[in-house]
């Protein structure tokens, strides 16, 4: 079922695309996360790519992925780890903020895949949850980007609280092609 989904955000994100018109922008760098719904918080680092392109002159459309690792100085629950990684699918929508040129939001919504993260009750493992970011960036220098995201994995089900339900505040630095 996921792989229908990502296929099918990929068939879209070609669909949009116009060769003559439109330019496909690829960025990628360094991120930093801080998680804040925990005590003590988790820290987190990595990596992000992320493929756009606009498709009106307000409005860009892409696919963003990356590999980030969490870690803490204790663990969340007696038996639980003090570190998990997360891989993070996100459709993006992009649209410049016409305060300052070159000033852009950007909404990332998709699915985060998690390792070693457990549920609180039975020690099982969660394969992952819905995730949702903002981001306010500014695009520098012609090739340099900054974003300032604020947003949340919710690694849960409904009816099964799990130990990490991440509402992070982070940093992303790219460089773009």
């Amino acid at each position: 079922m996921l792989m229908q989904k990502l296929y099918l955000l990929a068939a879209l994100f070609a669909i949009t695309y116009d060769a003559d018109a439109q330019k496909i922008k690829v960025n990628v760098g360094p991120e930093f996360l801080h998680s804040f719904n925990h005590d003590p918080g988790f820290w987190g680092a990595g990596v992000s790519v992320q493929g756009e392109v606009w498709v009106k002159e307000r409005l860009g459309l892409g696919l963003n992925t990356g590999f980030l690792r969490f870690a803490s100085t204790r663990p969340l629950i007696p038996a639980g780890t003090i570190t998990y990684n997360a891989i993070p699918v996100l459709a993006v929508i992009k649209y410049p903020l016409p305060l300052v040129k070159n000033l852009y939001g950007q909404d990332a919504m998709g699915y985060t895949f998690a390792t070693d993260v457990h549920y609180r009750n039975n020690g099982e493992k969660v394969p992952g949850g819905f995730t949702y970011y903002f981001s306010l960036g500014y695009e520098f220098a012609k090739h340099f980007d900054v974003a300032i995201k604020v947003g949340r994995s919710r690694f849960d089900k409904k009816d099964r609280p799990v130990n990490v339900n991440e509402h992070n505040l982070g940093l992303k630095l790219a460089y773009v092609f």
